[in-house]
């Protein structure tokens, strides 16, 4: 599938503002399943980038401004092609929990099995993830069945919780938006010795607006299957992250792969407006229908 993203974030503040640092994490990654095509990144005002990547190998765009503004607008346009990871792969069924054992000496997996700034590990989490996974030895059913019941048991609720909300507070509160989803998921699934990572991105929904998270910056899980790679498994919606889904960043938690990260001097005393819209386009046309 071919996609075409367009991620638009606008600050306006009450007072100018003398200063602004600002690291972004808005360019797709490329990975097997995606392919980044063309990436445009347009900030006004005016500035010079600086371009790395980060531990996880995230891309990131770095700048910053000393010259009076009242407002920041940021756009990022990407072209991609996407696929299915699940069936490029093919039968990912029979991998058992003594199989994840390896893992923990893998170096790309052993951020993922333990407690994060916004992931605990608790004996009472732990509990919870055993009495999901009842006597299953397989990882693929536990971790849908995981998923399963957090769509099941949760509300989603845009107003309940922030950026900043903890994992413990939003399983208490059994509501919040996928960044929720997808922490509660963290920490069942590593609770369990499965590596599991953060994922943020965007989902195309075909202009149904049918699935929670596709008028925005999306997020979702990812685990590790030794010898087949990762994969990835929505909460919010369900499903398995499949050609629709595209992958941006990865990291422990929402806090390695905030959007936008950053600080500013002046500004005034209220918040500034933000604005942030995001446009997922196909720009091939969909197979045919069967008959």
């Amino acid at each position: 599938m071919r996609l075409q993203v367009t991620h638009r974030t606008s600050y306006t503040y009450g007072a100018p503002v003398t200063d602004s640092y600002n690291e972004l994490r808005i360019h797709p990654i490329s990975d097997d399943p995606q392919r980044v095509l063309v990436f445009e990144l347009a900030v006004l005002p005016e500035v010079k980038f600086r371009t790395y990547r980060d531990f996880y190998l995230n891309f990131v765009h770095f700048f910053e401004i000393h010259e009076n503004h009242t407002r920041l607008v940021i756009e990022g346009r990407s072209v991609l092609e996407t696929q299915n990871p699940f069936a490029m792969a093919g039968s990912l069924g029979g991998v058992s929990f003594a199989g994840l054992a390896p893992c923990a000496s893998r170096e790309d997996c052993w951020d993922f099995l333990g407690a994060s700034k916004y992931v605990a590990l608790t004996p009472e989490l732990w509990r919870l993830a055993l009495d999901l996974r009842a006597e299953s030895n397989d990882v693929l059913d536990t971790v849908e069945t995981i998923m399963r019941w957090i769509f099941r048991e949760f509300t989603y609720a845009t107003d309940a919780t922030t950026v900043k909300t903890h994992m413990l507070d939003a399983l208490a509160m059994r509501k919040g938006v996928c960044q929720d989803f997808a922490h509660v998921m963290l920490g069942l699934c590593r609770s369990l010795g499965i590596p599991t990572r953060y994922v943020s991105g965007y989902l195309f929904d075909g202009g149904n607006h049918a699935l929670r998270g596709d008028h925005a910056s999306h997020a979702w899980c990812e685990i590790y299957l030794p010898e087949l790679g990762w994969f990835g498994f929505d909460p919010t919606n369900n499903q398995l992250a499949d050609d629709r889904y595209i992958k941006v960043a990865v990291g422990r938690d929402y806090d390695d792969v905030a959007p936008i990260k950053g600080g500013i001097s002046g500004g005034g005393k209220n918040p500034a407006k933000l604005e942030v819209a995001v446009r997922v386009e196909r720009l091939d046309p969909p197979p045919p229908t069967q008959a």
